[in-house]
């Protein structure tokens, strides 16, 4: 009866010093206009989220820093690009392998290998409205036995001391960010937030589990196959839901609207600029080959009223003048 005793009081002192088994973060829906996106503990999973229409183009670029790497894990741009299409919420442009595919694709067309009738060209891929860049804040991939719990089973003794001196906890955990930038302007918009905890409570090396948690939203290369790929790819999954809420609050097609005006280059060598959408208008300045302009949004037919360098405003014949 001691024994019996002394094992619930070594069980019971384990189960006080144990981390929860399952803490999952989700984000809030009090959102800021700007800045971090909230986590708050203990929320309920939320689910992914559906768009009617989608909320803009995004290209989703690595990070300096390939953390992923140290985990065995894929970039987390395919978690991002599972989770923007499966909700319909974001339109992804490939700048990585897809871009360079297409670029050799082009090349054959310009070279003539290609089959007549191919429409491939200048002028079809489709811009960015933002740029999404997936970090990580901090990540913990630790296990190792419990001091004290080797402490109760030497005070038990015997073969249940053992077995209770060798529990130990596994613990893992992941905060990762969401970067989500204006492609135009480089604006940094928002960052989205989102976190997620998996502990597991096991007797010995590969004894039976005694907690577990919940799987995250598991896709990706290898973020399903081990513990801390799941955490991760949870954690993204919730900072995605933070931001497709952020953008939700923003009118769709705002990025390419609220842009300035893109500067024109200055096609021949000489170009006059006029008072008026006219020839016959007194000329104010003149333009060289190359200089820029910048476009004021005011149009006559051909005629475009522009500003120089130094804000000298004019009309020049639009057709004079190109953007690429």
């Amino acid at each position: 009866m001691r024994k019996i005793a002394a094992v619930l009081a070594g069980l019971s002192i384990l189960a006080s010093l144990a981390p929860p088994a399952t803490v999952l973060a989700a984000p809030s829906s009090n959102q800021r206009p700007y800045g971090m996106g909230q986590g708050s503990r203990n929320a309920a999973t939320p689910e992914l989220p559906h768009c009617d229409r989608p909320l803009g183009t995004a290209a989703v670029r690595e990070p300096t820093r390939q953390w992923w790497r140290d985990y065995n894990l894929g970039s987390p741009e395919v978690l991002i690009k599972l989770f923007a299409l499966r909700s319909g919420c974001l339109r992804i442009v490939d700048r990585n392998g897809g871009l360079e595919m297409r670029t050799q694709e082009r090349g054959l067309n310009d070279s003539g290998e290609l089959q007549r009738g191919s429409n491939v060209g200048r002028g079809q891929v489709a811009a960015a409205d933002f740029f999404i860049i997936p970090d990580i804040a901090n990540s913990d991939n630790n296990s190792g036995g419990n001091g004290v719990a080797a402490g109760v089973g030497g005070l038990i003794g015997g073969s249940v001391g053992a077995a209770i001196g060798s529990v130990r906890t596994q613990r893992q955990t992941a905060q990762v960010l969401i970067t989500l930038v204006d492609a135009r302007t480089t604006e940094q918009l928002y960052i989205a937030e989102g976190t997620s905890q998996h502990t597991n409570v096991s007797i010995g090396a590969g004894g039976g589990v005694l907690g577990t948690t919940a799987a995250g939203f598991l896709a990706g290369s290898g973020y399903s196959d081990t513990d801390i790929g799941r955490v991760i790819s949870a954690a993204y999954f919730y900072a995605f839901v933070d931001l497709v809420r952020y953008m939700q609050n923003q009118q769709p097609g705002a990025a390419a609207a609220m842009a300035p005006v893109a500067a024109q280059r200055v096609v021949p060598a000489t170009l006059s600029a006029y008072a008026g959408p006219s020839s016959s208008s007194r000329v104010l300045y003149t333009l060289r080959r190359d200089q820029l302009v910048y476009p004021t949004g005011n149009r006559n037919g051909v005629w475009m009223e522009v500003d120089d360098e130094n804000g000298n405003r004019a009309w020049i014949n639009s057709s004079q003048v190109t953007g690429r």
